[in-house]
């Protein structure tokens, strides 16, 4: 299969649809107007380069370019783009293609080049590459292969050198999409790329179609927004004598526009701050500014292309005269890596209504073991409880809505956990997005018994949804992970510490990158859905001017916690951090965690007592324990930096005091 339609596609696919298409896919699967259209597969060029023995020639012309001796490059350009154009496209792909065409049914395209190495946040090919307005169903082939040889223009051989990615693969992609005759378009950009100033967003436009602006023949109308508040900064409106429109072929022509209209500013102060809102939409799905070009037809706004905006210095923060954004660890579990992802894009995109957005979110795994410690702004965190909690006395129907949301994905789930099997990565995909979707409800459940605002009501009824909470948070990774080993053999003694696109783009991992993801296993610090080394720790905290609060170590020989399951006795302490741990377990010793979780059941029927660093008193420890009466002391926050395998210790789960009797040496 050569095809795919934009809802078929997200941004993990860069690999096969380029990174127009993943752009265009991503977005249209978001809800962003996005005009209907397909994708013709990085996987079809490489096949016409294979059926017409090129591949081999290709490659031969492109070694023998020095960058640096521009006729090098002209001259490879040259011998490449008639090779392709002269070449005949494979039947089975051109048929596929106009198959795909004719559901779009419409009589014009653009057909858009899309680079598979294109469009990072470093780099973008915007201009390298070519596209093709107003294309029709007679000269689509023609125009797809004149995109296929664009990758091999001048300054697109030139931008590989120059972007240093002329040592990896890159292939290209072919969008194709309904044509918008516009009455007006334009670009935007959601952090102004002149004056940097990321509460401003810059639009655009001209009457017409935007090839006009981004040749620069016309001077566009300039609108400066200010995102918070809402409003128009600025305006500075330029006349416009002339627009390019479609003709009554398939080409472009110039049109005179009447004086009293171009005269006029081209969007309503309205329409000016529906389109900002929109492009801020955007930069908040894809989480880094952006470079959009957008086309306005019936009074519709539509996006045809976004891109990260690479031209932004880093962002700076002045650290010495604020106060410092305190962070505590909230908990800390043994999962993968992309368990960790899950959390964060459901703090970020899947909130719909059910708490804010959570601004800062730290997970740090310091490699001496698989357990990740997860850090919350602490004024955040508790604004975020207190206002959730008000919601279920504003809306009596709230906690109703976040129910059927729980529910609903999780019962999308549950066979998965209950034995089924997933069977191809699209299926592993929809699992990851349900696991998505479950995650934000759950929270709410999860935060609603401690919240100080929330109605009592509510706290009985997130309650008794939180067993399942506590049950299935810790099983949902492993028939994905499982999933994923038998789908994708090749990554199995890796899958703990994959990203969601190296999971999803189905690109083949190679040497250098599988060394990258192998030194995760000696830690990581995912900020804000980006990966850094733990080495780079420090100097993130020093640059973003965050502070975590540890726990101040009591030396002396009394521990203090909570009292989650009353009663006395003594015994030594056995220290268990991982899973893998359990097995050693001996009946009668005392289990030191951080949590439990429903693994840890085995050791708790041996355990004389069970005392956890974390967790209230509905969490897993406190209510296991409560159910084998076992005495349980939960949220010392230091018990397994203080204690030591072997230490004796006396056990006060009444008042919620550990004494330690004899120290091992």
């Amino acid at each position: 299969m050569f095809i795919k339609f934009f809802e078929q596609i997200s941004k993990y696919d860069i690999a096969m649809a380029g990174g127009k298409g993943a752009s265009l896919g991503e977005m249209t699967q978001a809800g962003i107007p996005v005009p209907p259209g397909f994708v013709i597969l990085a996987s079809a060029f490489e096949k016409f380069l294979e059926e017409t023995d090129l591949g081999v020639e290709v490659d031969s012309i492109l070694h023998s370019v020095n960058h640096k001796k521009i006729h090098t490059v002209e001259n490879a350009s040259e011998k490449i783009k008639a090779l392709i154009l002269e070449a005949k496209m494979p039947s089975n792909i051109g048929a596929e293609i106009k198959k795909a065409f004719k559901k779009l049914n419409t009589k014009f395209v653009a057909v858009r080049s899309s680079a598979t190495a294109e469009d990072s946040k470093t780099a973008a090919w915007a201009g390298q590459l070519e596209t093709y307005l107003n294309t029709t169903e007679r000269n689509l082939l023609e125009n797809v292969k004149k995109c296929w040889a664009s990758l091999f223009t001048p300054r697109a051989i030139f931008y590989r050198f120059e972007k240093n990615l002329h040592k990896q693969k890159i292939s290209v992609a072919v969008v194709v999409q309904k044509m918008i005759q516009s009455e007006v378009s334009g670009v935007a950009f959601s952090v102004h790329p002149v004056t940097q100033d990321r509460n401003q967003l810059i639009i655009e436009a001209v009457w017409g179609l935007g090839e006009a602006l981004v040749g620069g023949q016309i001077t566009p109308d300039s609108y400066v927004i200010e995102k918070h508040p809402w409003r128009i900064l600025d305006k500075n409106i330029n006349p416009q004598s002339k627009a390019i429109i479609q003709g009554r072929g398939a080409s472009d022509i110039w049109k005179e526009i009447p004086k009293l209209q171009g005269n006029k500013q081209k969007l309503s102060d309205k329409e000016i701050i529906e389109l900002a809102k929109l492009i801020l939409k955007i930069e908040n799905h894809f989480g880094f500014p952006v470079d959009v070009e957008w086309v306005r037809e019936k009074g519709k706004f539509y996006i045809v292309q976004s891109r990260p905006i690479t031209t932004l210095t880093p962002e700076t923060k002045e650290v010495s005269t604020r106060t410092k954004i305190k962070f505590i660890n909230k908990q800390s579990r043994e999962h993968s890596l992309i368990y960790f992802y899950t959390w964060y894009e459901a703090n970020q995109k899947q909130t719909r209504g059910f708490f804010k957005k959570v601004k800062n979110l730290i997970f740090i795994n310091t490699g001496k073991n698989r357990k990740t410690a997860i850090w919350y702004d602490k004024d955040e965190l508790n604004r975020l409880y207190s206002e959730t909690g008000k919601k279920t006395r504003k809306d009596k129907r709230f906690l109703e809505k976040i129910k059927k949301e729980y529910y609903g994905s999780l019962n999308k789930i549950l066979p998965y956990i209950n034995g089924k099997k997933i069977r191809s990565i699209k299926e592993l995909k929809d699992y990851y997005n349900n696991w998505i979707r479950w995650w934000a409800p759950m929270a709410v459940i999860f935060a609603l018994p401690g919240s100080e605002t929330a109605t009592e009501e509510a706290k009985v009824e997130a309650l008794r949804a939180r067993s399942a909470s506590e049950k299935y948070s810790d099983l949902i990774e492993k028939p994905f992970l499982k999933a994923l080993k038998r789908l994708r053999p090749s990554l199995s003694k890796i899958v703990y510490y994959l990203k969601p696109d190296e999971i999803f783009s189905k690109i083949v991992i190679s040497k250098t990158k599988m060394t990258e993801i192998k030194e995760r296993e000696d830690g990581y610090v995912l900020l804000n859905g980006k990966l850094y080394s733990p080495e780079d720790l420090d100097n993130i905290l020093k640059n973003n001017n965050f502070d975590l609060i540890m726990p101040k170590i009591n030396l002396s020989n009394v521990i203090k916690g909570n009292s989650a399951s009353r009663g006395h006795t003594k015994g030594r302490v056995k220290i268990i951090f991982l899973k893998k741990q359990i097995s050693s377990f001996k009946r009668g010793q005392i289990l030191v965690t951080e949590m439990t979780s429903p693994e840890y059941i085995p050791a708790m029927k041996k355990a004389a007592a069970i005392i956890t660093d974390e967790g209230g008193i509905n969490s897993h420890a406190a209510i296991i324990s409560r159910e084998l009466k076992k005495p349980c002391i939960i949220g010392t926050k230091i018990a397994t930096q203080v204690l030591k395998d072997g230490d004796f210790v006396e056990i006060d789960a009444n008042m919620g005091v550990v004494k330690i009797l004899k120290r091992v040496k």
